[in-house]
């Protein structure tokens, strides 16, 4: 449940509209340290979708 409530604090926050309610809610129900590592694994699994997006479409292009 918290691993989760963490997911849709990250997602909003790529996104960037965030109440300011519902954020403090967010903030003081979860685990701060484990944060940004959630945000990094996002982003970097979003940053491998890219990546093999762009490997496919050259593959196929070629």
């Amino acid at each position: 449940m918290t691993f989760l409530r963490m997911l849709r604090i990250v997602l909003w926050s790529f996104f960037g509209v965030r109440k300011s309610a519902s954020h403090q809610a967010d903030m003081a129900a979860i685990k701060l340290p484990l944060l940004p590592l959630v945000a990094i694994g996002l982003a970097a699994g979003f940053g491998a979708v890219l990546f093999c997006l762009a490997r496919f479409a050259t593959t196929v292009a070629h």
